[in-house]
């Protein structure tokens, strides 16, 4: 997979608002997700708190974890073409850091 260039990424960042509104969704079902989640899953009492400061405000932090979920290789070689699937599993995969955990 070829490394983009730094005109790609910045078009995935800023130039990509379809890419933009399927996170926003992808991160809400990952807030969701986390209420549902044992409470003897580890870290949870951080990652409940921040998936209710999502559920209660949709666009907190949205930037710079968008900008994280970018970051991803697999979002980067694929872009507005990654599916749904992908999209929510990397989400996911960044609940702890952006809970601080």
């Amino acid at each position: 997979m070829p490394v983009p260039t730094l005109e790609q990424l910045d078009a995935l960042i800023v130039g990509n608002p379809l890419l933009r509104q399927r996170f926003r969704a992808a991160r809400i079902k990952a807030a969701w997700n986390v209420l549902n989640e044992s409470a003897q899953t580890a870290n949870h009492a951080a990652r409940l708190t921040w998936a209710n400061k999502i559920i209660a405000n949709y666009e907190a932090d949205l930037d710079a974890e968008y900008r994280w979920m970018c970051s991803n290789a697999t979002i980067q070689a694929d872009a507005s073409a990654s599916p749904d699937n992908d999209l929510e599993f990397v989400t996911a995969s960044f609940v702890n850091q952006w809970a601080g955990v």
